[in-house]
C-alpha cells in the first residue's frame, strides 16, 4: 500500500520525539517509561493521525514493542522501524 496520507509538522515532531525518547529508555531497560512513552505515541498516532496505512502501522508497532518489553532490543527495533516510517522534517 502507498501512503498518501498526510503528517502535520507538529504531530512529526511529536511522534519523532517521544519515539525517540522511548527508544532510549528501552535501550537502557527502563521498560516502564519506554511503555509509558509508546502508549503516548500510539494516543497521538490515534488522535492527530488520518486514517490510513501509517497511521494503523504505527499503532501496530507501538503495540508490538510495548508486548516486546522487556526485551529492549526487539522493543527498539520495532521502535527504529516506526521512526523510519515518519516523513522527512
Amino acid at each position: 500500500m502507498v501512503m498518501t496520507d498526510e503528517m502535520p509538522a507538529d504531530v512529526r515532531s511529536t511522534l519523532g520525539q517521544l519515539l525517540a525518547e522511548a527508544r532510549n529508555y528501552a535501550t537502557t531497560g527502563d521498560s516502564d517509561t519506554a511503555a509509558s512513552l509508546l502508549e503516548s505515541t500510539h494516543t497521538v498516532a490515534t488522535n492527530k493521525l488520518p486514517e490510513g496505512t501509517r497511521r494503523d502501522r504505527l499503532r501496530h508497532g507501538c503495540l508490538s514493542a510495548c508486548e516486546a518489553l522487556p526485551d529492549g532490543a526487539l522493543a527498539t527495533a520495532y521502535i527504529v522501524a516506526m521512526e523510519r516510517r515518519l516523513p522527512e522534517r
